[in-house]
């Protein structure tokens, strides 16, 4: 059973029950010691010994149990006013927790900062003072680098308090804290380290103001306790905030997924026609006998290759901005790596040349293409940032590609700047980044190792500050080969077939009537006119039905042949430029029925035509 929270009542009652223990440890321990004073005539010294000890036991114990008790008070008190805050409010219950502990021991300002993700910077301060006091102004500090305060910073990383009892005798290497100490008047402090699984997350101090003074092993071990309290509290604040930045990061990628997709839909409708309609002159096109012939092909194929670019531009975008969650599959990390190369060329032709360096053969891995081009990307990209840029010529980032009998390895190398070997153990660690803010979270190479390890692959990084970096991936080789898929081109092409194309966009008709001469075909613009003409002639081979269509969709089509003209529904091939809902991708797992993407180009079209099964004839 869940323990139930106590209330305030029950509190007070326990607390006055430990008060009434206390004194009557207290009378007891006077009790004892008055009858060692007060000897009776039969009382031996030995006895009185005995009872002077016991008293002075008893008065230890109170003691002890005393320090327990306000210990448990403070921390029950402090953890009230941290751990059930909303993040939001956090920087109210630290300062409320600081009054706690400043006013039990005796303090007349308290603070709290925390540090930034690379320990070298501070990031939040909260401060609480007593009346009349003046406040150091911490919160005006954020981001001021802390490399001037090394001797403080040695002891906290440490994991050691540091206790000044006279600001006056800072040791010589402790200049700031000397300055700080002056021009605050603070004649004493204490400072208890907040450490998180060893891990400098920031500290908590005291100030003494009016006087030097000493601080008490009770003062330590009550700012131990409460450190412990604010630690828990800072720890998950940041946790909800990455979860809230995760969360928001996933929001983004679905945004990005559906811009995507719609973009690629409004790109690939025309490029479909424009490609089409180049390749058809291409074909055309008699052979080359003038020299203005060969030019005219020479253009032809530089836009062909144009449109070939553009395609493959979007196709990359898709990829990277799917939120659909890739079943593992052999993938080509060859033409991962080529498609990753295509995309962040804008980042790295500034910064250096790309060597690519393949072995022959390179098989396949275990993985999906949309999680490796994330990890390649995002090392590419990591390589291009450890470059500066303006000499390209001087600086080189290397792909490489290689294999043994269970594994492939892919290497990222560059010529940058290298990592210091003090940063290279914490590279992996989520939100850890040694770039300034804004200019990255720390979660890139976190993910990379996520995903590489998810996929049964390590990853390891080599580097020497000045000399470069070398990211290393290895990656299980595919357990079984790749199927061929089987060659359309040698299927019968005996006759013609009769078609009926469906698709609102009246280019992309006019470009099939020109890429299917030989077959008779039926042109509708609309899925209610593609209806009304079978509903008079449903004697088509093959139906070509552009998926996305206003009112009535490729998948409203279907339903409505399936349940009209069974049978029918099996021939058509579904025309899409990218834009798929959630809904549709579910409709295409679901029917297994073809999907020619847009732009296709005349072979690819003729083909999936002739491929379609027909019917036995009577």
């Amino acid at each position: 059973m869940t323990e139930q929270p106590r209330n305030s009542s029950e509190l007070s009652a326990d607390a006055a029950d430990s008060r009434t223990l206390l004194e009557r440890l207290q009378r007891s321990a006077d009790v004892l010691e008055n009858l060692s004073e007060t000897r009776a005539p039969e009382q031996s010294e030995g006895t009185s010994a005995a009872l002077r000890q016991e008293a002075a036991a008893l008065r230890r114990m109170r003691g002890e149990l005393g320090l327990l008790l306000k210990s448990w008070s403070l921390l029950t008190d402090t953890s009230q006013k941290l751990l059930n805050l909303p993040p939001d409010e956090l920087e109210s219950g630290v300062r409320a927790a600081l009054e706690v502990l400043g006013r039990n021991i005796d303090a007349q300002r308290g603070y709290v900062t925390l540090l930034s993700d690379d320990g070298e910077h501070l990031s939040e301060a909260y401060e609480w003072f007593s009346p009349g006091m003046k406040a150091h102004g911490l919160g005006q500090h954020r981001g001021r680098s802390l490399v001037g305060f090394p001797w403080s910073l040695d002891e906290l990383r440490a994991g050691r308090m540091v206790t000044v009892t006279d600001a006056g005798r800072l040791p010589p290497e402790s200049v700031e804290e000397k300055r700080v100490c002056a021009l605050l008047g603070v004649r004493s402090y204490i400072t208890a380290p907040l450490l998180l699984a060893g891990r400098l997350l920031g500290w908590m101090g005291f100030d003494s103001v009016d006087a030097a003074r000493e601080w008490t092993p009770e003062e330590r071990h009550l700012m131990r306790l409460t450190a412990h309290v604010l630690v828990s509290a800072v720890d998950r604040k940041r946790r909800d905030a990455q979860l809230l930045q995760e969360k928001e990061r996933e929001q983004r990628a679905q945004s990005l997924g559906i811009l995507a997709a719609g973009l690629a839909h409004e790109i690939n409708n025309p490029l479909a026609y424009a490609t089409g309609n180049l390749e058809y002159l291409r074909e055309r096109l008699p052979d080359v006998s003038e020299p203005t012939d060969a030019e005219c092909l020479q253009v032809l194929d530089e836009a062909l290759e144009g449109t070939l670019r553009i395609q493959r531009i979007v196709a990359d975008l898709k990829a990277l901005s799917s939120t659909q969650v890739e079943a593992t599959e052999p993938v080509d990390l060859k033409a991962v790596t080529e498609s990753t190369l295509r995309m962040a060329a804008n980042q790295l032709r500034h910064r250096a040349q790309v060597v690519r360096d393949y072995g022959e053969d390179v098989p396949r891995v275990r993985g999906t293409s949309t999680k490796l081009g994330q990890v390649l990307l995002n090392l590419v990209l990591n390589a291009a940032h450890a470059i500066p840029e303006g000499h390209v010529s001087e600086n080189r980032i290397t792909v490489s590609l290689r294999t043994d009998s269970t594994e492939v390895r892919l290497a990222v190398s560059d010529t940058g700047c290298g990592i210091a070997p003090e940063v290279l153990p914490r590279i992996f660690d989520p939100l850890f980044t040694t770039r300034r803010a804004g200019e990255g979270m720390g979660m890139g190479l976190a993910i990379c190792r996520d995903i590489v390890t998810a996929l049964g692959g390590r990853i390891d990084v080599r580097s020497e500050p000045g000399r470069g970096t070398t990211v290393e991936v290895t990656l299980p080789r595919a357990e079984a080969p790749v199927p061929l898929a089987p060659s359309l081109q040698s299927l019968a092409r005996s006759e013609g077939r009769r078609v009926l194309v469906v698709d609102d966009e009246p280019r992309v008709l006019d470009l099939m009537r020109r890429l299917l001469r030989g077959h008779e075909l039926v042109t509708a613009p609309d899925g209610r006119a593609a209806l009304a003409r079978l509903s008079g002639d449903s004697a088509f081979d093959v139906i070509l039905c552009d998926l996305m269509m206003p009112e009535l969709t490729g998948v409203d089509v279907y339903q409505a042949v399936r349940d009209s003209w069974p049978g029918l529904h099996e021939r058509i091939v579904f025309i899409s430029g990218g834009a798929f809902t959630p809904e549709t991708k579910r409709f295409l797992q679901e029917v297994k029925n073809p999907v020619l993407a847009k732009p296709f180009d005349a072979r690819h079209l003729r083909d999936a035509v002739m491929a379609v099964a027909l019917p036995p004839r009577d």
